[in-house]
């Protein structure tokens, strides 16, 4: 076994020890789902929770504050609060139920709401010196009554839950306290201690009760956490609030189920519940109120995490075919490596045969395109000879000039052919050579008038395929034989400057600039000035534009492009020399 051999396995090996472990790595990952959708879950319930918190916050602090400004309210002993501001506050705060005011004597003043008409209760000493007395009152605007007086049954405040929870507290704290007598609407209770400044006065005791699906705090919960199951429950399992996704039957049953199983273990973890449907997860949190502890419950649907994980799962995905193919393709790699090993052998010998072959026809190539070109040369000569012998026959005149003018653009042609075909490299041409030869060329074919003209040319060691090389060899031709014609009318002389340049990508520039007389308006157009409109086309060829600015001498400036291509050579781009 040769070396390379040896070399060529043992890369196999590891390229089959790096797939195999690839492919332990997506079975782990792919085991990994499961849990990461059991993460999701969690972290979904805790930002669930976290949520319904900050909505539970607003409300039961918002609730705290308006009973704290009743207490200052009633401070004053006003008995016109509860038309003043009784009838107003639960007109504006439907969560409100009920406002009550009760002394340690037993006397108590009480606003109820009843659908939509209110009963005001007025209880003396705790109905000792007779009952209560009550008036039904109509909502909306100005308080008046619609029903009563009348007499109710005793009541007496002191005997209530509430009144001795609010005598209980010391911290001067609302106190919360929790309604599950009617199992159809669990009700907040929520009273404070009001203190006498003044010394034998008898101390009072508001209380408002609640029902919380009327906030506004709460009722806009359907929007944000519609896919999830919510409770408010006290530490029996009793639901205070209780919202699923609308008509979600599965949701409803699911969270039954979870209250029921919660109710046995008391855990503070989350655990999974499953139905004939779906299979959940549901967690339960305390939520604190000062005198009252309640829980929050929360139901998710792992399922619903399936679109988190869905880039993850179809990376996975791309991932396995990717690796199957590799595996696939290594096999026939494997397959094929040792039989192609005599293959390479004969393909190399076949190689430097064809090299051989290939440098003879780029060879032959090479003159066949320098024969091209001296043919054209030739050619365009005798048509030039052509053309001076039909112009020796005309008189003087518009015709003989165009005839004579048309003879020196086809001798500029044959001078590009010319000095094209006399480089040495016809598929990178060095456009710097190939402009120095072509304006000498120029100066000599227009004596007098070049004697005095100074030439600079910079091209930026940028380099052209041929093409590209014929047409802006001509356009160069056409605006420097155009300023020897026309820039320079006085003996005093002149210079021109040549100047090539790349601009961005395959987008270049060529610029002639003259300091001759300059350029009039319309001076470019009209007879004899068909130079300017080969140039436009040409420029056209090349994807370009011509442009002509006439301040200070003349600049005419052409923006073409040229396509790169990697050449034979060795050079690099076809655009430009590295």
């Amino acid at each position: 076994m040769t070396e390379k051999e040896r070399s060529g396995r043992l890369l196999f090996a590891g390229i089959a020890a790096t797939l195999l472990v690839a492919a332990v790595l997506l079975i782990w990952a792919a085991f990994r789902q499961e849990k990461r959708r059991i993460e999701l879950s969690e972290h979904s319930i805790r930002w669930t929770r976290q949520l319904l918190h900050l909505r539970l916050d607003g409300f039961f602090h918002e609730v705290a504050e308006d009973l704290r400004e009743e207490a200052a309210a009633v401070e004053t002993r006003d008995s016109m609060v509860v038309f003043d501001r009784w009838f107003p506050l639960m007109d504006t705060h439907w969560p409100i139920m009920s406002i009550r005011l009760a002394d340690e004597n037993g006397n108590e003043t009480a606003l109820e709401r009843e659908d939509s008409t209110y009963l005001l209760t007025r209880t003396y000493r705790g109905s000792k010196d007779g009952p209560p007395i009550r008036m039904r009152y109509g909502s909306g605007g100005p308080a008046h009554a619609v029903q009563g007086p009348w007499l109710e049954a005793d009541n007496d405040p002191r005997e209530r839950v509430w009144f001795s929870k609010a005598l209980e507290d010391t911290d001067d704290e609302p106190n919360w306290t929790l309604d599950m007598g009617d199992t159809s609407r669990s009700v907040l209770h929520v009273s404070h201690l009001i203190r006498n400044r003044v010394h034998g006065e008898p101390y009072r005791i508001i209380f408002f009760s609640l029902d919380p699906r009327r906030s506004p705090w709460l009722d806009t919960y359907s929007a944000t956490l519609l896919q999830a199951g919510i409770l408010l429950m006290n530490d029996e399992g009793q639901p205070l609030i209780r919202a699923t996704p609308p008509g979600d039957e599965d949701v409803s049953t699911a969270l039954d189920e979870a209250r029921a199983a919660w109710m046995t273990t008391k855990t503070k973890s989350s655990f999974p519940v499953e139905t004939s449907l779906h299979a959940y997860r549901f967690s339960v949190a305390p939520y604190l109120l000062h005198g009252q502890a309640l829980n929050t419950a929360v139901l998710v649907d792992p399922a619903d995490m399936d679109r988190w994980l869905k880039p993850e799962r179809s990376t996975l995905y791309i991932a396995a075919a990717v690796l199957a193919l590799l595996i696939l393709l290594l096999a026939l790699a494997w397959n094929r490596k040792r039989r192609s090993d005599e293959r390479i052998r004969k393909q190399a010998r076949h190689s430097r045969s064809q090299e051989l072959k290939l440098a003879k026809a780029l060879g032959e190539r090479e003159v066949l395109n320098r024969e091209v070109h001296h043919r054209v040369k030739n050619n365009l000569q005798v048509v030039s000879s052509l053309l001076n012998l039909q112009a020796m026959r005309l008189d003087e005149g518009q015709v003989k000039n165009e005839f004579l003018r048309g003879k020196r653009r086809i001798d500029t042609i044959a001078l590009v052919h010319h000095k094209l075909y006399g480089l040495s490299d016809l598929r990178n041409v060095d456009l710097s050579l190939f402009f120095n030869d072509l304006v000498k060329a120029l100066a000599e074919m227009h004596v007098p008038q070049s004697r005095s003209v100074s030439h600079e040319i910079s091209t930026n060691k940028i380099r052209a395929d041929q093409d590209t090389a014929i047409e802006l060899g001509i356009i160069l031709c056409e605006l420097v034989a155009n300023t020897y014609q026309h820039a320079f009318p006085y003996a005093t002389g002149g210079h021109v400057e040549i100047k090539l340049q790349a601009v961005q990508g395959d987008l270049y520039r060529l610029a002639v600039k003259d300091n001759g007389k300059g350029i009039g308006d319309g001076e470019h157009q009209g007879a004899g000035k068909l130079g300017l409109e080969i140039v436009e086309a040409l420029t056209e060829q090349l994807n370009g534009s011509f442009h002509m600015h006439g301040q200070n001498g003349v600049l005419f400036e052409v923006l073409f492009r040229m396509q790169h291509e990697v050449t034979d050579t060795g050079r690099g781009h076809a655009g430009s020399e590295e």
